[in-house]
Parts: structure tokens; sequence; C-alpha cells
């Protein structure tokens, strides 16, 4: 029993340090990719749902579609949004505007793939995962990130 609960923490460990490498690896390609096309410091952006499931429509995105998948609190975020509809269309600004809502950046990624922002949701603050494709649209993991329903 010993040896096996060691080989998991073995196992464990090499997959955490292979999502580290992964998420730092990702991180570099968005950061690298959006140097090419030009960071910008406001846009309109769409999200739509597939199969349940929610996606960024980010255009000149060079990597695969799974990338853009919105997991991990951003999912919820976006059916809040969108009153559970299958899209919704946001513009962003890295600046304060009137009448935006914003998310604030709280940490960083575990895996360096992205970070955690929170956004107030019926009251209370929501916790959400941005990824590192965040970093290929404005060229890093902003403080804030201004957001307006269209």
């Amino acid at each position: 029993m010993h040896h096996q609960n060691k080989k998991h923490m073995v196992q464990q460990s090499n997959k955490n340090a292979l999502l580290s490498a992964y998420g730092s690896i990702k991180s570099f390609a968005s950061k690298a990719a959006g140097k090419v096309y030009g960071n910008k410091r406001e846009l309109t952006m769409r999200f739509y749902k597939e199969d349940f499931m929610w996606y960024a429509d980010v255009n000149g995105w060079p990597g695969p579609k799974a990338m853009l998948l919105m997991v991990d609190g951003a999912d919820t975020f976006l059916d809040y949004l969108s009153n559970n509809g299958e899209e919704i269309t946001l513009d962003l600004s890295l600046d304060p505007k009137r009448g935006y809502d914003v998310l604030n950046y709280k940490h960083p990624h575990p895996a360096n793939d992205g970070a955690y922002y929170t956004a107030e949701m019926n009251g209370h603050d929501h916790k959400l995962w941005l990824c590192g494709v965040t970093e290929f649209v404005f060229g890093h993991m902003p403080e804030e990130v201004w957001y307006f329903k269209k």
C-alpha cells in the first residue's frame, strides 16, 4: 500500500509539473502570437455556446479551438450575463469606462495558464478563470478588464 501511495504521489507530481510546463508554453505562445497580431486596449468579443460549452470567438487565434473553451467559473459568468442564452457579445476595455462593470485580477493560475478574476454576480463576488488566451488578446494578464454587455 505504501509503495502504491508513493507511486501515486510521484505520478501526481509529474502531472502537476507537466500542467505547469504546458501552461507556461501556452502563455508564452499567446504572448508571442499577440505581439504578431497586435495587442488592443479595447475590443468587442463574441462568446458562443456549442454542445453546452462556452467558447470565445477570438479573431486570428492560431491555436486549437479547445484552448478557447470558457471553464472554471467563466462559463457560469457567461450564463449569468447572457440569461442562459447561446451567445453574448461584450465590449472589453483595459481602461475604466462609464457604464461598464469590471473583472478584478486575484491571482495567477497554478499552472501558469492565465489568472483568476472576480466579478460581481447576483450581488456577490464570483471567481472565474481567464486562460492564457487573454495574453494573446491584451499582451498580458491585466489588473482589470472592464466589460459592457451589448
